[in-house]
């Protein structure tokens, strides 16, 4: 078994980055409020991929 060290990178899909949306679709939002599904429309987006979900996350800026 491996142990899990914080400096190794893991993914780069695992950093916040800039993405087009564009045609609409449902995808897990990320708010204040927390995380859930919800419809997006078209736009920029911040875009990660989520290891316990093993989804991309959209969060508009």
């Amino acid at each position: 078994m491996q142990e899990w060290n914080a400096d190794d990178d893991v993914s780069e899909r695992d950093e916040w980055e800039w993405r087009y949306v564009l045609f609409p679709r449902f995808a897990l939002n990320v708010n204040r409020t927390g995380m859930r599904t919800r419809f997006i429309w078209p736009g920029r987006y911040l875009v990660r991929w989520s290891r316990t979900y093993k989804r991309y996350v959209y969060r508009r800026r």
